[in-house]
């Protein structure tokens, strides 16, 4: 790893301390060659208490976000998503799209607002302009951020010494209508749609389009 590459993997990697002990299966993705930022992944995997595994972000919180001045949001932020826990994330799985596309989006997602000079934030989205499905036979063609409902606020945002924070958010994965709809009405009506459908957290390909 290029030292001179910035990462928070001792930040992240602390406050995983606080929530999971020395008995839980946890593996690190580690991005061999870093530019601008060090990306790695932390697999959480799912176990009896758990049904399903977390992937989380390390590195996107490395340097600060350019967030407006006019808007109440950290400029510090990691992502996860939440993975039943059926789906294959053995390394010989990740030449298959179909396995490997949320951590491919992961990576995108934490490098862009350093790349582009923008920020990330609750009801942003991130996606393709063709509309391209994530892998064939997704369905998905972008994801929404939004806060965990399965995880607590303690997990979700991790304090800082200089008093700022890193808020966690979670990928909720979209349908292109799905997309359309949130464009047009925004994060928290969709959200309420997902809520009249049942639709949870917990990525499930093949479920309802909620906007079709």
């Amino acid at each position: 790893m290029n030292k001179k590459v910035p990462n928070s993997v001792e930040i992240v990697d602390n406050h995983l301390d606080h929530f999971f002990d020395e008995n839980e299966d946890i593996v690190v993705f580690d991005e061999i060659e870093s530019e601008i930022i060090h990306r790695d992944i932390f697999f959480i995997k799912a176990n009896q208490d758990r049904p399903y595994h977390i992937l989380l972000s390390c590195g996107m919180s490395a340097l600060p976000m350019d967030v407006p001045k006019d808007t109440e949001s950290s400029e510090y932020v990691e992502i996860m998503i939440l993975l039943p826990k059926e789906w294959n994330l053995e390394y010989d799985s990740f030449s298959d799209e179909k396995n490997y596309w949320p951590i491919r989006i992961m990576k995108e997602i934490m490098m862009s607002p350093h790349e582009n000079k923008t920020w990330f934030g609750f009801g942003h989205t991130f996606g393709y302009e063709q509309d391209d499905e994530f892998a064939e036979g997704v369905g998905f063609n972008s994801v929404m951020l939004a806060h965990s409902m399965e995880l607590s606020d303690d997990f979700t945002q991790i304090q800082l010494e200089n008093e700022k924070v890193v808020d966690i958010y979670t990928l909720i994965p979209l349908y292109k209508e799905e997309l359309e709809f949130k464009k047009k009405n925004g994060a928290y009506a969709l959200l309420e749609h997902f809520d009249k459908f049942g639709i949870e957290e917990i990525v499930e390909i093949g479920r309802k389009n909620v906007c079709k």
